[in-house]
């Protein structure tokens, strides 16, 4: 009698542990991350990874990642729809590479609009927070959540063999750009502008279907474009590009209370890490390039700047213009967002 007892205990503690151990592997949250760009790559290295690390660091075993780099899932323009119809659960992606889906959010390439990167990142992050601005018009439409958002350094012109002096030498020249923003400002200043992801630039400009493009320095070396670009000119902002983490809202709306909140606070970190060493570091790649490369800068006069800033000062305007509707708010609203960020500093 006492044997038995003792034999359907062990087996409630066996059939206990079995159903606690399967509990537990349910409750294992499984995520797939997409982005296109190389695993070293800055974006990466400095802002995806740290956002990964720092969740499984709080989180442990309650969340997996599986990464899928270098458009193993998916071109660069079909990020929104991966991340969208569950393809993927994350996606690391430029908000140009979706023009016709998001919009207002690129207001932050526009030229002219900030002069420090982690006041402009923390402009987005500010307007695409729930419910605000970008996440109205950008962000649920489409099904995404954004977990966290960073601008990039201030773009300047870069070319393979034709330097850019003054305003007349864009006559003709073909230039890579990224979403409408920067599309308005190559063919304001006089280029024909040519779109296109990153990881399609080098072989464009092998084969001359580019000139140039407007780019920034620390972009160059993940995709050997020092190799093909050998001038560059600076003085005068191209604008930039505008980085977001975008996560199936689905998923995240899904997700516990706690486990929503160490995803969106290790995205501010991300952003905040990433921000800052591009700011330290994008003078540093020019001046390497500059060194190893032959890359030869030219730095524009006081007059000749002006003559760009004025033919650019009307990109703003034509931009939300062609935006539509929620043009107009979205410059006043980052504009505004900027200003008073960059008062607190």
């Amino acid at each position: 009698m006492n044997i038995s007892i003792k034999g359907a205990a062990l087996g409630a503690a066996l059939a206990t542990a079995l159903t606690t151990g399967a509990a537990n592997a349910q409750d294992t949250i499984d995520l797939k991350i997409s982005y296109a760009f190389p695993p070293t790559h800055y974006l990466i290295e400095h802002g995806l990874d740290i956002w990964v690390a720092g969740v499984k660091e709080d989180l442990g075993d309650r969340v997996d990642f599986t990464i899928y780099p270098a458009q193993q899932l998916g071109k660069a323009a079909e990020g929104l729809d991966l991340v969208s119809n569950g393809a993927a659960d994350l996606v690391l992606t430029a908000t140009s590479y979706h023009p016709t889906q998001i919009t207002v959010s690129g207001v932050a390439e526009l030229p002219g609009m900030f002069s420090d990167i982690c006041v402009a990142t923390r402009a987005s992050m500010e307007l695409s927070r729930e419910g605000a601005l970008f996440d109205n018009v950008d962000f649920d439409p489409n099904g995404v959540r954004a977990i966290y958002n960073v601008s990039l350094p201030i773009y300047n012109v870069v070319t393979a063999t034709r330097k850019v002096e003054k305003l007349e030498d864009f006559e003709g020249l073909k230039l890579r750009t990224t979403g409408a923003a920067m599309d308005l400002t190559a063919r304001t200043l006089g280029a024909a502008a040519v779109r296109m992801p990153s990881a399609e630039l080098f072989q464009a400009a092998q084969r001359g279907t580019v000139d140039g493009a407007l780019y920034l320095y620390a972009g160059m070396r993940p995709y050997d474009l020092q190799t093909v670009f050998k001038h560059s000119t600076e003085g005068v902002s191209m604008g930039s590009t505008h980085l977001v983490l975008l996560m199936n809202r689905e998923k995240f709306d899904s997700l516990p209370d706690d486990v929503q909140e160490v995803f969106l606070r290790y995205g501010v970190a991300a952003a905040e890490n990433n921000c800052a060493w591009m700011a330290e570091n994008d003078s540093l790649v020019r001046d390497k390039m500059v060194d190893e490369a032959g890359l030869e800068v030219i730095k524009l006069g006081a007059e000749e700047a002006a003559r760009w800033k004025e033919r650019t000062s009307a990109v703003a305007a034509d931009w939300a213009a062609s935006v539509g509707e929620h043009g107009a708010e979205a410059v006043d609203a980052y504009t505004a967002a900027v200003g008073r960020i960059a008062a607190k500093n």
